[in-house]
């Protein structure tokens, strides 16, 4: 008895959740449908597949530029390095220092400013894949790339 009393209030629960989503899709239906005709659903359904295909050709435009941008950020400026330093034992504090900006594939440059009593001397040096090629990088510049190259 319990069994059937049982089973009974399962088809029950059962036939009451079947019926809440039935109500529920078919008042959906009914929205989408409201004042629609066989004519003007087949144009609004070809109107819906040719901004389909619209949205398509847009978004894959969109993803050539973005993949464009992607590319040419690679060659901006990325990686910085700082440091002030003291070259001269006759001169006083930090004044000289050395800066380097690279970008992604770690080309860039090396600015380093050299401070005495006399003058102020300005350096730049290039830098190919954290190297440079044409003259040779003093212990400081050395370090600052290697600083750089690490962010």
């Amino acid at each position: 008895m319990d069994f059937i009393l049982i089973s009974l209030i399962g088809l029950v629960v059962w036939l009451a959740l079947i019926t809440f989503f039935y109500i529920r899709l078919s008042f959906h239906y009914r929205h989408l449908t409201q004042g629609v005709t066989k004519k003007n659903l087949l144009s609004s359904l070809n109107h819906l597949i040719a901004q389909s295909k619209i949205n398509k050709e847009e978004l894959d435009m969109l993803t050539q530029k973005v993949d464009s941008e992607i590319k040419q950020n690679k060659l901006h400026l990325q990686k910085i390095g700082f440091k002030r330093f003291n070259p001269f034992t006759n001169t006083g504090g930090n004044q000289s220092f050395t800066l380097c900006l690279l970008d992604e594939n770690n080309t860039g440059i090396v600015i380093s400013s050299l401070h005495s009593r006399e003058s102020t001397r300005l350096y730049a040096k290039e830098i190919t894949k954290s190297k440079s090629e044409t003259v040779s990088l003093s212990s400081e510049e050395q370090e600052i790339v290697k600083e750089a190259t690490k962010k």
